[in-house]
C-alpha cells in the first residue's frame, strides 16, 4: 500500500511539474497568437468586404467562389435555410397565431405546449403561403474562405532551393 501511495504521489508531482511547464510555454506565446488572431480576423473581413463589393466582376461562368493561388473565397448558400420572420412588423407570438388561424394545428408540435413545427413549415408551404403567415426563409450567404496551404508550403521550399 505505501508504495502505491508513493508512486500516485509521484505521478501527481510529475503531471504537476509537466502542468506548470505547459503554463510557461503558453504565457510566453500567447500575446503572438492573440495578435495573429486579431489579425486573422481583421483580415477576413477585408477579404469578405472585398469580395461583396467586387461580386459581379470576380464571379464568373454562374460561379459563386473565385480560386486565388492563395485559395478559394466565394459565397455558399445554406443547405438547410432558417425560417425567419418575414419583416419587423412579425413577431413569433403574431407569427403563431395567424398560423394557427389559417393552418389550425397543422404546424404544433403535440405533447408539450403546442410549440411551432419550424421542420413541418419549412417541408409543406410554398413562398406564398409563408408570406402569407409572415414567414420566410433565410438565404443568406455565407462568406467562406479556404486557404491553399499547400501553395505557401511549395513556395517555401522553392525559396529553400
Amino acid at each position: 500500500m505505501q508504495d502505491l501511495l508513493q508512486v500516485t504521489i509521484d505521478q501527481e508531482s510529475a503531471i504537476a511539474a509537466r502542468d506548470a511547464e505547459i503554463a510557461i510555454v503558453q504565457k510566453k506565446h500567447q500575446r503572438q497568437i492573440e495578435k495573429n488572431g486579431e489579425r486573422i480576423a481583421t483580415l477576413n473581413t477585408q477579404i469578405e468586404g472585398f469580395y461583396r463589393l467586387n461580386r459581379a466582376v470576380l464571379e464568373l461562368d454562374g460561379k459563386n467562389s473565385v480560386q486565388l493561388a492563395c485559395g478559394l473565397v466565394g459565397l455558399r448558400a445554406p443547405t438547410n435555410p432558417a425560417l425567419v420572420p418575414l419583416s419587423e412588423k412579425w413577431s413569433w407570438e403574431r407569427i403563431e397565431k395567424r398560423l394557427r388561424r389559417l393552418y389550425k394545428a397543422r404546424f404544433f408540435h403535440a405533447p408539450k405546449p403546442p410549440g411551432l413545427d419550424k421542420v413541418k413549415i419549412k417541408r409543406e408551404l410554398d413562398g406564398d403561403h409563408l408570406a402569407e403567415a409572415g414567414l420566410a426563409l433565410s438565404v443568406e450567404e455565407n462568406f467562406f474562405i479556404e486557404l491553399n496551404r499547400l501553395a505557401k508550403s511549395v513556395a517555401i521550399v522553392e525559396a529553400a532551393a
